[in-house]
């Protein structure tokens, strides 16, 4: 209701403002038509082929784009201001203000009265500054330019003011966004460029004077036709920043999707590699006890049967440490399966680590007596998978007795850390060169990955440590200096995330990880040798 009575409001404000310029137009253009002047020189065909040429232009226009700038019509009333007196030059322009819109319906009578009344204000007043001026527009040209410039300029400005307070009250706009709509360009350009066709006035007067009307269809018409390709380009010019937008915007795209693209082709490269990596160490590790387990066994075949028994039992000693080796290397290769697929089982139960530390140890063989253990005694009884903390232990000491000289030993110790227990495997071998700590963790990674090293292996240790610890719901870190060894810490807590969460007070628990589980293996990148759990849902059938 108040945005109608608004609406009403402007309409009866624009009235007002429109009938403030037509009752005194009306008024002056009334009587000076009962007593109208003869113009010297003119003849009414003259006037009336003006007047017609002034209408073809005002309903053939493309479009009110621009202002009177770009306006054909208006370069035309400029024209006539200087060729003939105010008054007549002003009636005129009065005459050949047509408004496209009134032929269809879209004007209404007083706006295009007003209209009409503007034109003829506007060019009278133009035609006095410049008689005044200059004196005609046969006068000399250092009268005629100065007075042209000032006249073109003045009318301009008066047109577009008074265009602009009309389309304010019309639309109920500010200023500069009505400008902006006139204008579809900077509503400030330079003062000797806004009048813009009106500057053809000039010439247009001049060769009217030396050659006829005929000449003022020819030039204006040219004119138009030039506003019309300046608006076609111009345009054209927009729609073509519009798609330059576009363009760019899906470049960015592109740029997005083929970064991606890139980072996946790198990603199945580097998994090619790995691939091929794995092939030739896998090939190598499994070759070496095979070919030991299949010559021992033949020799053993040819022995005669009087043979010593401690030579057979040395030979078969040699074939079922042999097959043990190609057994670790399954079941880790198993394990690691296991893992990647979420596969597998874990079963809770209450674990000793002293015990379990000791068993290790004996199942390392003659290399036991490398082991020194300094266990905390404050140490607790843990609730966690039993299977799970072996192996991550087995294979950390493992790692240790492989990478360190055979005279020198390893350590395994333990403490107490709030809720949790630090386990930590420290030799005193060569170490990892600060480089390539980062990557310790990556699958069938190895520090040195040439033939002739002197340590076997496929490269999973302590990627299926790192994984496992995130079974048990830990962490691992590894410390290492060149020369002076290294030393893996493993958190584990002292109740397994399933038992805490559950609220086990003991006895075994078995959780699976299968396909129905809720416990997903998402993708760990370690950032530093520092490797954090992964984020699991834990569930358990207690």
């Amino acid at each position: 209701m108040a945005e109608g009575g608004s609406h009403a409001r402007d309409r009866r404000v624009l009235a007002v403002y429109r009938l403030a310029l037509v009752v005194p137009a009306l008024a002056w253009l009334g009587p000076a038509l009962a007593h109208p002047p003869h113009p010297p020189g003119g003849l009414p065909a003259s006037m009336l082929l003006w007047v017609l040429l002034l209408a073809v232009f005002e309903l053939v226009a493309t479009e009110s784009w621009g202002g009177p700038g770009l306006s054909v019509p208006f370069a035309v009333q400029v024209t006539l201001a200087m060729l003939y007196e105010p008054l007549v030059a002003g009636v005129l322009a009065f005459l050949g203000a047509f408004d496209p819109g009134e032929l269809r319906g879209h004007v209404g009578v007083l706006h295009a009265i007003w209209r009409r009344c503007l034109a003829l204000v506007v060019t009278a007043a133009g035609g006095a500054i410049f008689h005044a001026a200059a004196g005609g527009a046969g006068a000399r040209l250092d009268r005629v330019v100065p007075a042209f410039a000032v006249r073109v300029t003045l009318m301009y400005l008066a047109w577009m003011a008074a265009e602009t307070v009309d389309r304010m009250i019309d639309s109920s706009v500010g200023i500069g966004q009505v400008l902006s709509q006139m204008d579809h360009v900077s509503p400030y350009r330079f003062p000797a460029t806004f009048p813009g066709i009106a500057w053809f006035s000039l010439p247009a007067a001049t060769l009217y004077l030396g050659e006829g009307l005929w000449i003022a269809p020819v030039l204006f018409g040219l004119l138009a036709y030039a506003r019309f390709v300046c608006l076609k380009s111009w345009k054209l010019k927009g729609q073509l920043e519009e798609r330059n937008i576009i363009l760019a915007a899906r470049s960015r795209e592109l740029a997005v999707h083929l970064d991606r693209e890139q980072r996946t082709v790198a990603e199945l490269e580097e998994l090619n590699r790995l691939k091929s990596q794995f092939v030739a160490v896998a090939s190598h590790e499994v070759r070496t006890p095979l070919t030991a387990i299949i010559g021992y066994a033949s020799t053993l075949r040819r022995m005669p049967a009087r043979v010593e028994p401690d030579k057979r039992n040395e030979f078969l000693d040699i074939i079922e440490r042999q097959a043990r080796r190609l057994l670790s290397l399954v079941e880790r290769l198993l394990t690691a399966s296991r893992l990647e697929s979420g596969r597998f089982v874990t079963t809770l139960s209450p674990v000793h680590l002293g015990e379990l530390c000791r068993e290790v140890i004996e199942g390392t063989g003659v290399d036991s007596q490398r082991i020194r253990i300094g266990l905390g005694t404050d140490l607790p009884e843990l609730l966690t998978d039993r299977r799970f903390l072996s192996q991550v232990i087995g294979n950390l000491v493992e790692n240790a007795l492989k990478y360190s000289q055979r005279d020198r030993p390893c350590l395994i110790g333990a403490r107490r850390v709030g809720d949790e227990v630090a386990i930590w495997v420290q030799d005193f071998g060569t170490g990892i060169p600060p480089g390539e700590l980062r990557r310790i963790f990556d699958r069938f990674y190895q520090v040195d990955r040439s033939d002739s090293r002197p340590v076997s292996g496929v490269g999973l240790g302590l990627t299926l440590v790192r994984e496992m610890v995130e079974v048990l719901g830990g962490s691992i870190t590894v410390e290492s200096e060149v020369g002076r060894g290294s030393r893996v810490t493993v958190m584990v807590p002292v109740r397994h995330p399933t038992a805490r969460l559950a609220g086990s007070r003991g006895g075994p628990v078995t959780r699976s990880n299968g396909p129905d589980s809720n416990g997903p293996a998402d993708a760990i990148q370690p950032m530093t040798a520092e490797c954090p759990p992964r984020r699991r849902q834990w569930s358990s059938n207690l």
